[in-house]
Parts: C-alpha cells; structure tokens; sequence
C-alpha cells in the first residue's frame, strides 16, 4: 500500500472522527454552561490573572459539579490562586488545577510559638455572639478565695472570691467552626471560641478551667485598643474596687454581709 492511499484513509478517518464528534455533540440534551479556559501555559505556582477566556459548551459533557458555575467570585478565584498543577494554552479550568482547592483549614493562620486553644462559650459570655475570628478579647473569670471561712475551716470563704481578668487582648482565630471573617447579618449560635495563645496563657486556662470549674467570660475590644496591664485589681465583695459607685471613689455602696443568711 503505498503513501497516497495510506494518507487517503487517514483523511476519511479524520473526517469520520469528526462527523462523530459533532454528532455526539448536537445529541447531548440540557442547557449550555460557561467555562474558562487557560489562554496559555503556567507552572505550579504561577497565577494565571488575566491569562483567562470564557467558553460555552453544552453542560452535558461534563460529570456533575465537575465545573463551577460561572460567576465574579470564581472568575476572581481562579484569577488570584496559585496553580498546584501545571495547566497548557486552552485547558478548561478546574478546582483541582488551584492549590486552594483543598480547604487548608486553620494552620496556616497559626503563626509559629502559638497554639489553638478553645473554651467553650454561651450567648452570655459571647457578647452575644458578636464575637468574630479576627477580634481582640480579654477572657475574664471568677475566682473562690483559698483562704479558709471563719465560721468553716474546711470551707473556703466566698465572700473572698474576686473577679479578675486572665488574659489581655488575645486573638481569636475562630468561633465554632468558623475561622474566616464575616459580615453577618444573622448571628448564628456557636459553643466555642477559639483563641490564640502561647503555652504558658494556654496552662493557666486549662489549670483555672480543670482546678478551680470556674466558667470563663469574653469580653470583645476594639481593634485599636492593645494595651495591656500587669497589675490588673481583682474585684470581690469587699474590696475599694467593688464598693465604688461607678467611677466616683468617694460614692461608696453599702453591702451586708450575712454570712448566717
């Protein structure tokens, strides 16, 4: 068989590829969907950005939710992540080509000497879950006083408990399950708080949490208020602290301490 007739059944099975193809195509039932392809080659690593086009195929030649359906949010996505594969000039562009395509969850947002710790929360000590990741909070608790009752030496006396705060404007890195940020306008219930902390902070809230049952409350700051304190009053029934009317020292409230009642 000489060169002529091998290239002759070459283009007849050329063509039939393709009236297949086409057949195949025209067959395939059910709305179109807009993709986006690569206009040209990147590495692992690279962003793509602007190197993006649009295309419209029939939906039906894709297995469902292969493809994102077209919006700015995805066209941003895919404009400004990482490739974690290689993609050539015309590839049609899928979750699994960006290196964020896999959900990295917290770790990336722990910087190096602090850890994740949570406590747990209610609506109360919450601030009524206006607490979000990215806040400041001073995590306060209430104490009983190791000094024995007079009445009951083997009992502590309550009226020696004080208030105090244990830690000072900490982050938080999430709130339930939520670590990323957002405007809602709902507020949705969550169990815990997930706070930033190095080990010694994460010690005492274990040991206060374990040894003394005490429940923590959160208290949120502004963002720009990062000051802390080193010599923080602790505040109990009986103190100048707790005795003054609001900010007036010379306002003193009256307490009856009935210890029999």
């Amino acid at each position: 068989m000489n060169n002529k007739i091998l290239l002759g059944v070459a283009i007849v099975a050329g063509l039939i590829a393709m009236l297949l193809m086409q057949r195949h195509i025209s067959n395939i039932q059910g709305d179109t969907i807009t993709v986006f392809k690569a206009t040209g080659d990147r590495d692992v690593g690279e962003v793509l950005g602007k190197s993006i086009e649009t295309l419209t195929l029939p939906s039906g030649l894709f297995p469902d939710a292969m493809i994102e359906a077209p919006d700015e949010n995805f066209r941003q996505y895919i404009e400004s992540t990482p490739l974690r594969m290689k993609v050539a000039e015309g590839d049609i562009l899928l979750f699994r080509h960006f290196d964020s395509s896999v959900d990295p969850g917290v770790l990336p947002s722990i910087p190096a000497g602090k850890k994740a710790l949570s406590i747990a929360v209610d609506e109360t000590s919450s601030v009524s879950y206006f607490i979000q990741p990215g806040d400041l909070v001073d995590v306060m608790a209430t104490f009983p006083s190791e000094t024995p009752s007079a009445e009951n030496p083997r009992a502590l006396d309550v009226y020696a408990a004080s208030t105090r705060p244990l830690l000072q404007a900490v982050p938080v890195l999430a709130v339930g399950s939520e670590y990323r940020p957002s405007e809602r306008q709902n507020l949705e219930p969550y169990p815990s708080v997930t706070l930033l902390v190095d080990m010694e902070e994460a010690a005492k809230l274990i040991f206060a949490k374990d040894y003394y049952e005490v429940d923590f409350t959160l208290i949120l700051r502004s963002k720009d208020d990062t000051d802390v304190g080193n010599n923080l009053p602790a505040v109990g029934v009986g103190t100048d602290n707790f005795d003054d009317i609001g900010n007036a020292p010379d306002n003193k409230l009256i307490i009856k301490q009935d210890k029999a009642g």
